[in-house]
C-alpha cells in the first residue's frame, strides 16, 4: 500500500512535539509519585483501521470494532502488559489491572483476552497467548462517532523514565497507507476436522448418556477445524472480508510477539459495564438463514417454537439470572425471546439490564459469568469437566472472554465463531449445544453453519 504523505506527515510531527513537551517537563522529570499512565492524543481524518494496524512494523496488535459499530480501535506496541502462562484465576488478573488503571482517566484501556479455561495448559500455537494477556498499547488509532484520533500511552513510575528517543522512532516508523484493493485469498488445499464425524457421533453419545444420567442438563461440545492453503494467509485482509460479510458482530484480532493472529466475527456479548450499570445477554438455539424471505421467515418461526431450542435457551438465560443475582442490587431481563438475524444464521436472544452492588470487580462479573451455559453448559462445573475428557484439543482462547477494560468501564465479547491464523494455516473453532433431543448430525450440521462465514470468504463467495 502506498503511504499518505502531506498529512500524515503533519499528524506525526503534532504527536511527537506533545510527547517531547511532555517529556522535557517538571511533570515527568521529577517524577517520583506511585506509576502511572499518560495519554497523548491528536485529531486525525478518516482512516481505514486495518489497513492501518496491517502495515505496521513490529508485532502485538490488537483491533477491535464493537457491535454497535460506533468505536473501532486499531492498536500497536506495548506501553505496559500483563501476562499470566500458567494456571491462574480472574481476581488475580484484575487485581492487577485495577492497581495499574486506579491512576488513569476514562479513555485509558488496557485489551487482551484470556484462555476458556485458565486451569489447563496451552500447547501448540496458543502457547504465545499464554493463560492471558492484557496490554496498554503504546499507538491507538480510535475512530469513533464518525472521529477520528490517534494517541501515544505512556507510563511512568519512579525511578524509570520512558526513553523519549525511542518513542520518538516508534512514531516516526508508523505508516498511513492509501486504501488499495484487497489481494485474493490463498486456495484452500487440504481440511482436517477435530474430532472427525465417527468421533463426533460417539462424543456426542456419551454427552447424551450423561445427560440422562443427570449429571448435567446442557454441554457445549466444539470442533476444531484446521484447512491448510498454498500461500500464507493475511489476517488482516481475511479479517476485513470478514467483517464485510458478517454485520452485526463484534469484530477482533490480536496478534502477540508471534507471527499468528486471533480472530473473529463474535454474534455474542459476554458485558458491558459502564460504572455499575451492566449489560449482557442470553444467546443460544440456532437456524441457518433462508435462501429467500418466506423460507427465512418460516426458519425464524421454527426457531421461536423449538422446544429442544427454547429449553436449550432457557437454561443460559437461568444460568445468567443464578450468576448475576448475588452480585446486582436490580437485574432485570428484556421480556420474551427475539430473534438475533446474522449473515448466515439466526438466534434465540434475550437481554439483560443490572445495577450492581457497590464494590463489585470485573474479576468477580467474570468469575461469576465465564463461561456462561452458551459455551459451556449447565451446571458448569459438570459441563466444563465433561468438555476436557471428550475434547482432545485445546480451545484456547476460542469462546474465552476478548475485550477491554479501563478505569470505570469494560466490554467483553465471547470470542466464538473464531479462528487461530498461523502462516498458511488457519484452525477454525466451534460449538453447539447439547441437550436432550440433539442429534450427532444436526449438531455437526449446526457447527458446519456457524463456520460457514469464513469458508464463503477464503472461497471468494
Amino acid at each position: 500500500m502506498k503511504p499518505k504523505t502531506d498529512q500524515a506527515i503533519q499528524t506525526k510531527q503534532i504527536l511527537a512535539e506533545k510527547v517531547t513537551r511532555l517529556a522535557e517537563s517538571a511533570q515527568v522529570r521529577n517524577f517520583t509519585g506511585k506509576a502511572k499512565v499518560l495519554r497523548l492524543e491528536v485529531p486525525i481524518s478518516s482512516t481505514d483501521a486495518l489497513s492501518w494496524l496491517a502495515v505496521q512494523p513490529g508485532l502485538m496488535k490488537f483491533y477491535w470494532a464493537n457491535r454497535e459499530r460506533n468505536l473501532e480501535t486499531a492498536a500497536i506496541g506495548q506501553a505496559d502488559r500483563i501476562v499470566s502462562d500458567g494456571s491462574t484465576d480472574h481476581d488475580a488478573l484484575f487485581d492487577r489491572l485495577t492497581q495499574k488503571l486506579s491512576s488513569t482517566d476514562g479513555e485509558i484501556r488496557y485489551y487482551g483476552g484470556m484462555r476458556f479455561d485458565l486451569h489447563r495448559v496451552a500447547d501448540g500455537a496458543w502457547r504465545a497467548y499464554g493463560s492471558y494477556r492484557f496490554f496498554l498499547p503504546r499507538f491507538e488509532l480510535c475512530l469513533r462517532g464518525g472521529k477520528g484520533s490517534l494517541a501515544c500511552n505512556l507510563r511512568l513510575s519512579r525511578g524509570k523514565a520512558f526513553s523519549l528517543s525511542t518513542i520518538l522512532a516508534e512514531l516516526d516508523a508508523l505508516l498511513f497507507p492509501r486504501a488499495e484493493r484487497d489481494a485474493k485469498m490463498p486456495r484452500l488445499v487440504k481440511r482436517e476436522d477435530t474430532p472427525d464425524r465417527a468421533t463426533w457421533g460417539q462424543n456426542l453419545n456419551r454427552a447424551l448418556a450423561s445427560l440422562e444420567q443427570g449429571v448435567y442438563t446442557k454441554i457445549v461440545l466444539a470442533r476444531k477445524s484446521a484447512l491448510e492453503f498454498d500461500s500464507k494467509l493475511n489476517p488482516f485482509i481475511l479479517l476485513r472480508s470478514l467483517k464485510t460479510a458478517t454485520k452485526d458482530c463484534f469484530h477482533f484480532c490480536f496478534v502477540p510477539e508471534t507471527a499468528t493472529a486471533f480472530i473473529g466475527a463474535s454474534p455474542e456479548r459476554l458485558y458491558a459495564r459502564d460504572g455499575r450499570n451492566l449489560k449482557t445477554e442470553a444467546l443460544a438455539g440456532t437456524r441457518p438463514r433462508g435462501s429467500n424471505r418466506k423460507t427465512d421467515e418460516q426458519l425464524g418461526q421454527e426457531l421461536l417454537q423449538s422446544e429442544k431450542d427454547i429449553r436449550e435457551h432457557r437454561l443460559v438465560v437461568d444460568g445468567i439470572r443464578e450468576a448475576l443475582s448475588p452480585l446486582c442490587q436490580t437485574l432485570q431481563a428484556e421480556d420474551g425471546v427475539r430473534l438475533l438475524r446474522l449473515s448466515q444464521s439466526q438466534h434465540l436472544l434475550s437481554a439483560f439490564q443490572a445495577k450492581l452492588n457497590g464494590g463489585i470487580t470485573d474479576g468477580q462479573l467474570l468469575g461469576r459469568l465465564h463461561p456462561t451455559p452458551a459455551v459451556g453448559g449447565y451446571p458448569t462445573t459438570n459441563a466444563v469437566a465433561e468438555i476436557k475428557r471428550l475434547e482432545s484439543f485445546d480451545r484456547g482462547w476460542y469462546a474465552g472472554p476478548i475485550g477491554w477494560v479501563g478505569r470505570d468501564k469494560a466490554e467483553f465479547a465471547v470470542a466464538i465463531r473464531s479462528g487461530l491464523v498461523e502462516e498458511s494455516r488457519l484452525y477454525l473453532f466451534a460449538g453447539a449445544g447439547i441437550v436432550k433431543g440433539s442429534t450427532a448430525k444436526g449438531e455437526w450440521n449446526e457447527i458446519e453453519n456457524k463456520i460457514s462465514d469464513f469458508i464463503k470468504v477464503l472461497a471468494g463467495s
